[in-house]
């Protein structure tokens, strides 16, 4: 193994390493955002070709970054009666209007409160649709 090639592994573990911890740290820096999904690394191994005349080359490392998205998030009780959740699978439907006419949006926050015309609405001013 040549210098060179020791090198080239180093940093590339210490790069791998360094996006393991940008993830963590994305996932603490959001634990309090809602709807947030946490992300995970996994790690994979270079292989890299060998050099001419039997020559060892190391590969090193690679991170690779996961959303998790498809995971359940927790379920926080708020003691508003008009916030929403969904356990398993599916979003809340919500629109621009009432009417449901200027197109729809889905999502899994489910923060609505009434407004003076008694329909449900989240934080954006969406509407939720039934």
């Amino acid at each position: 193994m040549s210098i060179n090639s020791a090198m080239i592994a180093g940093v590339a573990g210490l790069s791998s390493n360094s996006t393991a911890l940008a993830v963590i740290s994305d996932n603490i820096a959001n634990v309090n955002t809602v709807g947030f999904k946490r992300n995970d690394t996994s790690f994979a191994r270079m292989v890299t070709k060998s050099s001419g005349g039997g020559g060892y080359s190391s590969g090193g490392v690679s991170a690779i970054p996961r959303a998790l998205i498809a995971d359940q998030g927790l379920l926080q009780t708020t003691g508003n009666a008009t916030d929403l959740a969904i356990s398993g699978d599916g979003f809340f439907v919500v629109s621009q209007d009432s009417a449901g006419a200027g197109g729809v949006a889905f999502t899994r926050a489910g923060a609505f409160v009434a407004d003076s015309e008694g329909y449900l609405r989240n934080s954006a001013g969406y509407y939720l649709q039934g």
